[in-house]
């Protein structure tokens, strides 16, 4: 039956790639613990003709968000975060232009008021932790925290990782790792992905009418996503695939 499974799905994302639908992919599923898909197929990276494995390593995008709030839910299961405390309390700097009543919770739930990037943001600002956090903290809310909802969409892995950072002292990148990835078992999840593994990180691929889409963003939405980094050009990019954004 698990042959007949992977068999199966590996028909199909072989018919995705082939039609052009997709460039590159591998799928995996797990019921009770144990593996009963494992296929991938495709191109990881156009340029050179390098195939995808089952070893080939994909951007995570926005699915790092979970990471990042198991690494927070796990610092309040052990004392020493809690949800309805300040943000202010770890991390004074960010208490200023009427975050002060900002909680962990509010982070967490993208209630903060502050999913806009920095004015001007550049790749080379998004690899410098240090820099975003400032930036990020020195922001005023864009609503009252607490009282509306709106997707963090860059913002949300700087806010939890430096909390995680300020309370715990390690970074973020590195408290994933020993605390979530090492205790089960996962060997192949990076904040920042070192040198060793760069040959196996597939390419993306730019969709071209996202693009356009993206360039003619206004607003708000443009100030959230800056489509000037918001590409795969820039995630291609050796120094951001090896920065912790998370």
């Amino acid at each position: 039956m698990q042959n007949e499974l992977n068999t199966c799905v590996q028909q199909i994302i072989d018919e995705l790639v082939t039609s052009g639908e997709e460039v590159g992919l591998q799928v995996a599923a797990y019921v009770d613990g144990k593996q009963v898909v494992d296929a991938w197929a495709g191109v990881a990276d156009e340029t050179t003709g390098q195939l995808v494995a089952g070893d080939t390593l994909f951007t995570s995008w926005s699915t790092t968000k979970g990471f990042a709030a198991t690494c927070v839910h796990i610092l309040v299961d052990r004392g020493r975060l809690s949800y309805e405390t300040p943000v202010v309390d770890y991390w004074p700097e960010f208490g200023v232009h009427g975050k002060q009543a900002t909680t962990v919770r509010h982070l967490l739930t993208h209630m903060a008021g502050i999913p806009q990037m920095p004015d001007g943001v550049t790749p080379e600002m998004m690899t410098d932790w240090d820099a975003m956090c400032s930036a990020i903290a020195e922001h005023q809310p864009l609503w009252e925290p607490g009282t509306k909802t709106g997707y963090h969409a860059w913002t949300f892995g700087w806010l939890l990782g430096e909390t995680v950072r300020r309370v715990d002292g390690r970074s973020i990148a590195q408290f994933a790792q020993e605390e979530l990835c090492q205790p089960l078992g996962i060997t192949d999840f990076y904040l920042g992905i070192p040198d060793a593994v760069e040959a196996r990180v597939a390419r993306l691929r730019q969709d071209e009418q996202h693009l356009a889409g993206a360039l003619n963003i206004q607003g708000l939405a443009c100030q959230v996503m800056p489509p000037q980094v918001t590409t795969a050009d820039v995630v291609n990019r050796p120094d951001v695939r090896r920065a912790s954004i998370p």
